[in-house]
């Protein structure tokens, strides 16, 4: 289930950590803890088994104005006026999707001894756009019945899926617990988008051939991860908690698979590929205060290191020494470099903030709520479809429940709400041309409107032996 499934980004770039609800922090002492931060696994006893679902809807829009459009005439390359409609306007997504989360955590008979092991998808986005009817059945430009937001992406899942065993031990006397993690993580991209061997969005070449292809990235590969993590209880009512978990591979990673391509009326071709990319090591930090036996208050927040996503670059695989050193425009530095395509990113630093409370209306029900900010990580010159992110602002209500002496249901809602964003048109020289990135890095405008909203429902068992 978790091999085959994607959650949808709700954090800054495609993370996509809300596994555990309002217990899923940096101070629990479930089995999340194995990812938000081990040192938890020592604070609770006996063996306690978590095994969540986490149920997403989202709803997304983009608005490509025809400012965004490439060349716009006829008789030669670009956007023919009667097309127009099939490069610029709206498109939108609304998909629902499923992500789990399986954990187990013991302290194995030894007192002060945790342990655990879990799978789960921290990083992970998937769509399927809504296509554009008014160009069903088009067989003049037949490429814009896939949406205009077809450039970036039409169909595809990123994700990041981690296998992580952990350990943590207790010092009671000065109330500080020690916790360590690895991960096995498997990352794979999967994604069809339009193009052209320009890297633009034009519909026809100058002869009036059609110019708009396809390609499909799909590559895979497994990389090795590590955590660290302390808990630090203060008093009986006070605890604090400090996480850091490292970069898969611990910096750039390779995947590998294929590339196939078509552009305009020309037979497909598929080439093995090198894909490269840069996930983020997070630093979390958390407090929570036990106000009374009714009341529990919760502060925590996260900086996640966004800013190590600088491109994702394919590369000819045959090409055992190939690599990805381009100019600051993207251009290749020589014409050696086996760069078949180039995305620049250029994304930038997030930091997120929560504050939460639990409410015991009796020693079998526990409501929990919270409200959390979590900045953007994408800029403006590297927006696109296949990403939308902004500033969010997160809410959750929710609870949990004991079903038995051994069994708890955890039930929550949590809605993260997109402020909208513009993203204006690339600038153009003298001459009317677009001043964007180079070849292999060429790609169309993304310039427009985003907005978007995402649902998720977590629902979770707790099983203490």
């Amino acid at each position: 289930m978790v091999a085959a499934s994607a959650g949808s980004a709700y954090a800054g770039g495609f993370a996509s950590a809300r596994f555990g609800g309002e217990h899923g922090n940096p101070v629990t002492d479930n089995a999340t803890a194995v990812y938000y931060n081990p040192a938890g696994l020592a604070l609770g006893s006996g063996t306690r088994l978590f095994v969540e679902g986490l149920l997403i809807y989202r709803a997304a829009e983009y608005e490509r104005p025809q400012g965004a459009i490439n060349n716009i005439g006829d008789g030669e390359a670009g956007t023919p006026t009667e097309a127009v409609g099939g490069n610029s306007g709206t498109s939108s997504v609304s998909n629902i999707l499923a992500s789990p989360f399986v954990g187990v955590a013991s302290d194995l008979g030894v007192k002060n001894l945790g342990v655990g092991f879990a799978i789960f998808a921290p990083f992970g986005g998937q769509a399927s756009w809504d296509k554009n009817n008014d160009y069903k059945d088009n067989t003049i430009y037949p490429g814009a019945y896939d949406g205009v937001q077809r450039w970036a992406t039409m169909d595809g899942s990123i994700k990041a899926v981690y296998a992580s065993g952990a350990a943590a031990y207790r010092l009671p006397a000065q109330g500080l617990s020690f916790g360590a993690s690895v991960s096995a993580v498997s990352q794979s991209v999967n994604t069809i988008r339009a193009r052209t061997a320009l890297g633009n969005d034009d519909l026809v070449a100058g002869d009036g051939n059609l110019s708009e292809g396809r390609s499909h990235v799909d590559v895979s590969g497994l990389s090795v991860a590590a955590g660290l993590g302390i808990v630090w209880d203060a008093s009986e009512s006070l605890r604090f908690g400090v996480s850091y978990q490292s970069q898969p591979g611990f910096g750039e990673t390779t995947l590998e698979g294929d590339l196939n391509f078509k552009f305009g009326n020309s037979q497909s071709d598929t080439t093995a590929i090198a894909f490269t990319q840069s996930l983020p090591d997070v630093t979390r930090f958390g407090v929570s205060f036990q106000a009374n036996e009714k009341l529990q208050l919760r502060l925590s927040g996260d900086y996640t290191r966004w800013s190590v996503m600088t491109n994702q670059c394919l590369m000819d695989a045959a090409d055992s020494g190939a690599d990805c050193s381009l100019n600051a425009n993207g251009g290749a530095i020589d014409e050696t470099q086996s760069v078949i395509v180039n995305i620049e990113r250029n994304w930038e630093d997030t930091f997120g903030v929560r504050a939460g409370a639990s409410y015991w209306l009796n020693s079998k029900t526990e409501l929990a709520g919270g409200l959390a900010y979590d900045s953007t990580a994408v800029p403006d010159e590297t927006m696109d479809p296949a990403f939308i992110d902004t500033n969010k602002v997160i809410g959750v209500f929710g609870g949990r429940f004991r079903l038995a002496e051994s069994m708890l249901l955890n039930v929550s809602y949590t809605h993260v709400y997109y402020i909208t964003r513009e993203v204006d048109p690339r600038e153009r020289d003298a001459m009317g041309n677009e001043i964007g990135f180079s070849a292999p890095s060429a790609t169309p405008d993304q310039a427009g409107k985003y907005t978007q909203n995402i649902g998720l429902i977590n629902l979770g068992m707790e099983y203490e032996f």
